[in-house]
């Protein structure tokens, strides 16, 4: 007790800082005391062998060792020295020698002189001498005053330590006192009180604090009660089953809707029945066992476990369960958990997986069905590929001599005009009947993959000219400004199959003349950067028509689509920029477009071919 007393820690701690003060304060007092002493000392010394060297000169000179002996009779009765030797110089003469009897006390200092006579020649060396003194007297004067000084520094200590313990005293132990009071009653659950406190300084905020906190504890017990009211409140009026129990699987606690999920009136009936979940619920023992492991190694709970139960009446019931382990205040653990009645929603699990089983059986079979379609229409559509790409000749042959009669009859100059303009609509009908055989049959091929390119040596420079003079005539026709734009580097001999590229160029032209009806067709030809043995063009169509949109651009490659608008829809196949794209793919190249409504179409591609040198 006295160890823990606040006083005795006090005047514990003021002993030792006046002692230790003390001790400092002696400590170095007694070492400038020893020093001042010790100086003295020394100077005394000093003046006794200046003394001692001027009496025995004329002695030693005259060689009168009775007079010396004398003299050093006398030094010895100081009682600071302890010893003096004279040697006198010459004739053989023996030390003279004086020594203070008993037991050497303190600490000797000796001190070495030459004895010199004014009358002997130059001055010379008649003896040397040797003083030695004692500090036993100075030591022993140093003790007393070290007892007389710690008396006196003991007694102002002791005044001081007395005075301050006591005035500490008085003004903490009754603070002090109060607050511990006032701890006490705060711990038995007084919360609120308040202590006056002693004034201002550390005490006065201390208590202050206290006070704050003492307020502060009643507001959080009173804001706890208010939510542990608010929980219970949840807990007894929520609409899901809520239950603690500890980790041997005994009950603490359930909620009305748990209990009434298992047919009991009330939380209190169920919890009078049984405290065990596993008698409580009728758990089957194979479910509980795979819970409590999965509990056991997660830390983080176990969520959504569905689990089959029977209620008091011995009716399946399914619960949906989520548990969490927490740790109590006394370091108990215990378990929370959360059951949702999922037997409706189970049921209708069971139904809809018995319909979506019900529905992938027919699925199947209808996908099995479709699949089969598809294969006999692709079978179907190669066939009619095939049949068409072989049959290109049958095609043709009769539409030849029908245009090829025409012509000579055509040829006949006695024939009438009316036959003339009959027979030239035949001939326009069959060169158009001609273009769309040519278009059914090049895309019959195309998808039959009976296309193969045939890369010749071509003139470049020739090729372009030539389909741009088969387009310019209808262009000017309709009054359109046609123009051929050649870069000036272009190689003059390439490699590439010029009869397709040909029909590539006459279709995206004559689809410019024939949707633009004022304005300009350009057919624009660069030399992109490349190689020593190959050679890259930008071929590019820019027309002045009327443009496209997005839906229209999307739909332009696809076959039989057409985007133009009255007859002119109808005077094609749609099917030219389709074979157009495919024959630029098997090229290497893609078409691409660049359209706005009311501004025209840029169609575009790029084609690297083999340089032919020569």
């Amino acid at each position: 007790m006295i160890g823990k007393s606040l006083r005795f820690r006090l005047a514990l701690g003021l002993t030792l800082a006046a002692a230790v003060i003390g001790l400092v304060g002696l400590g170095l007092w007694s070492s400038g005391e020893a020093r001042k002493l010790r100086q003295g000392l020394e100077a005394r010394q000093m003046r006794l062998a200046a003394v001692a060297a001027n009496g025995l000169a004329t002695p030693l000179w005259n060689l009168d060792l009775l007079v010396a002996g004398a003299l050093l009779d006398t030094l010895m009765s100081d009682p600071e020295v302890h010893s003096v030797e004279v040697q006198p110089v010459g004739l053989g003469s023996k030390p003279l020698r004086r020594l203070r009897e008993g037991a050497t006390q303190g600490t000797l200092i000796e001190r070495r002189f030459d004895i010199v006579h004014g009358q002997a020649p130059d001055s010379s060396i008649v003896g040397q001498a040797r003083l030695v003194v004692s500090t036993a007297a100075i030591d022993a004067e140093l003790q007393a005053n070290q007892r007389f000084f710690t008396g006196v520094l003991t007694a102002v200590l002791t005044t001081l330590v007395v005075g301050c313990y006591g005035w500490v005293t008085l003004l903490v132990r009754g603070p002090v006192v109060r607050l511990g009071e006032m701890a006490r009653r705060v711990a038995q659950g007084e919360l609120g009180i308040r202590v006056e406190p002693p004034g201002e300084g550390e005490l006065g905020e201390l208590t202050g604090q206290f006070n704050r906190m003492s307020e502060q504890l009643a507001g959080a017990t009173d804001r706890l009660r208010q939510s542990e009211a608010r929980y219970r409140s949840l807990f007894e009026n929520a609409s899901e089953g809520i239950f603690q129990m500890d980790s041997r699987g005994r009950l603490l606690d359930l909620n009305k809707a748990l209990a009434h999920m298992l047919g009991f009136a009330s939380s209190e009936a169920a919890l009078a029945r049984t405290r065990s979940v596993f008698r409580l619920m009728h758990l089957n023992r194979d479910d509980w066992p795979p819970l409590i492991e999965a509990l056991a190694v997660q830390p983080q709970g176990v969520q959504r476990w569905p689990i089959q139960i029977r209620t008091l009446a011995g009716k399946p019931l399914w619960l949906e369960l989520s548990l969490h382990r927490v740790r109590g205040d006394q370091g108990l653990l215990r378990v929370e958990g959360l059951a949702i009645d999922i037997t409706e929603r189970r049921r209708a699990e069971q139904e809809l997986s018995a319909h979506r089983e019900q529905l992938e059986e027919l699925v199947a079979a209808r996908t099995a069905e479709l699949v089969e379609a598809k294969q006999r229409a692709e079978a179907a559509s190669l066939a009619k590929s095939r049949f068409l790409a072989t049959m290109s000749h049958e095609f043709r042959t009769p539409l030849n001599a029908i245009l090829g009669f025409s012509q000579l009859l055509n040829l006949d100059l006695s024939l009438s005009p009316e036959v003339r303009r009959k027979l030239a609509l035949i001939q326009e009908s069959g060169e158009h009947l001609l273009a769309l055989i040519n278009d059914l049959l090049d895309m019959a091929a195309v998808e039959a993959g009976r296309v193969q390119l045939q890369p010749q040596v071509v003139q470049m420079r020739s090729l372009l000219e030539l389909s741009s003079a088969i387009v310019r005539p209808r262009a000017e026709q309709k009054g359109l400004h046609y123009s051929l734009v050649l870069d000036e580097h272009l190689p003059d001999r390439v490699m590439v199959d010029g009869q397709r590229l040909r029909q590539v160029l006459l279709n995206l032209l004559s689809n410019a003349v024939k949707f633009t009806d004022r304005g300009f067709v350009r057919l624009s030809v660069r030399n992109l950067p490349s190689t020593a043995h190959s050679a890259r063009f930008a071929i590019e169509v820019e027309d002045s028509g009327p443009g496209m949109d997005e839906v229209q651009r999307e739909r332009l490659f696809k076959p039989f689509e057409q985007v133009g608008e009255g007859p002119r829809r109808r005077e094609g196949s749609g099917l030219g920029l389709s074979i157009s794209q495919q024959l630029v793919r098997l090229m290497g190249g893609q078409i691409q477009v660049s359209s706005t409504p009311g501004e025209g179409s840029r169609f575009f591609f790029e084609l690297e071919l083999p340089i032919v040198e020569g």
